[in-house]
């Protein structure tokens, strides 16, 4: 049984017909159903479809539906049922929830913003049911309850689709100035609760590929200008990358040494796809990475204070013993 978007069409339309008199038969449904999603449908597939509708444990339609053998036609033994009368359970209640919480994060988006209303008939519908079982809120995302600059996304994402160099006018955390960069865009990504776009940027003569944060666009602008961005693997660019964005130098073997209750935290949710396990005793686990170093890999590291030791590289230690020593001489 395939739950894909003709599937639950195709109920959807058998449903409506079988509610109908006269009685069809197997070909006047599959006629209905062909007309109605625009597409031929085959015998088999309708015939598999009332089996779906009548006993499948995913859909849970149980539908009463009777073959007259004389009359060769099909009908429903309650006239009352349709698959659109059937109970929310529990279960349905919380994937909605999934679905609108993670719909929610996206709400500024055009293609959202356009269901705006629909979504949130649902989301209040939702809320009614929970209430009336008596449950609270179940399922809550650490994330923004909206992304700054994403009303850039879309556009951006027509840019990556059709090989279209932008025009982006982006603002640093560390100054006010903005800049207007030239960018053949390759992806987007998300990264604790921010989207940065990663691209190729042309300056003067040169190019370079470098990651710039939503929230510090200032504007963007689709030029006509084409590109050709087949040579670039993202999946390849950020194989030896923690975070976001590319460190100094090459990627290096990192160890650390993490106490047994963080070390079952990080085991739990790896730091990075290369993390080993390469030694464990009663006061310690040693875990490796094979990562390039860079800010936000130390950040990391740092907020775990007393729970993690850097073994190695030396070049590690000393930036991690460094920041430290920062922070203990902010306290006199």
């Amino acid at each position: 049984m395939s739950l894909n978007k003709d599937a639950f069409a195709r109920y959807r339309l058998l449903d409506e017909r079988l509610r109908k008199k006269p009685n069809p038969t197997l070909d006047h449904l599959i006629r209905y159903v062909s007309e109605g999603i625009g597409k031929p449908v085959s015998r088999r597939t309708i015939q598999l479809d009332i089996q779906d509708m009548r006993y499948s444990q995913i859909l849970r339609f149980e539908a009463p539906i009777i073959f007259d053998r004389g009359a060769h036609s099909y009908y429903y033994s309650d006239t009352s049922y349709s698959i659109n009368n059937l109970p929310v359970t529990a279960d349905d209640l919380h994937g909605l929830e999934f679905a609108i919480s993670l719909l929610d994060q996206f709400k500024e988006l055009p293609a959202i913003k356009e269901f705006e209303e629909a979504i949130q008939k649902i989301a209040e519908t939702v809320r009614f049911n929970k209430q009336s079982r008596g449950e609270d809120k179940i399922i809550q995302f650490d994330r923004p309850n909206s992304y700054k600059g994403i009303e850039y996304f879309e556009p951006l994402v027509r840019a990556i689709r059709e090989r279209r160099r932008v025009k982006l006018y982006y603002r640093k955390f560390d100054g006010e100035a903005v800049k207007e960069h030239l960018i053949d865009p390759y992806v987007l990504r998300e990264s604790r609760g921010r989207f940065y776009l990663l691209g190729n940027v042309h300056e003067g003569k040169t190019e370079k590929v470098k990651t710039y944060a939503f929230d510090r666009f200032t504007d963007l602008q689709v030029t006509d200008k084409t590109f050709d961005g087949k040579a670039f693997d993202s999946e390849r660019y950020f194989q030896n990358v923690y975070g976001i964005s590319e460190g100094a130098g090459q990627a290096e073997t990192v160890v650390l040494a993490f106490t047994p209750v963080q070390a079952r935290y990080i085991q739990s949710q790896p730091l990075h796809h290369s993390q080993q396990v390469v030694k464990e005793t009663k006061t310690e686990t040693h875990i490796s990475l094979r990562v390039m170093i860079n800010h936000e890999l130390v950040s990391q590291l740092l907020s775990y204070g007393a729970n993690v030791r850097v073994l190695r590289p030396a070049s590690l230690v000393e930036k991690v013993k460094a920041e430290l020593k920062k922070s203990l001489d902010q306290y006199p």
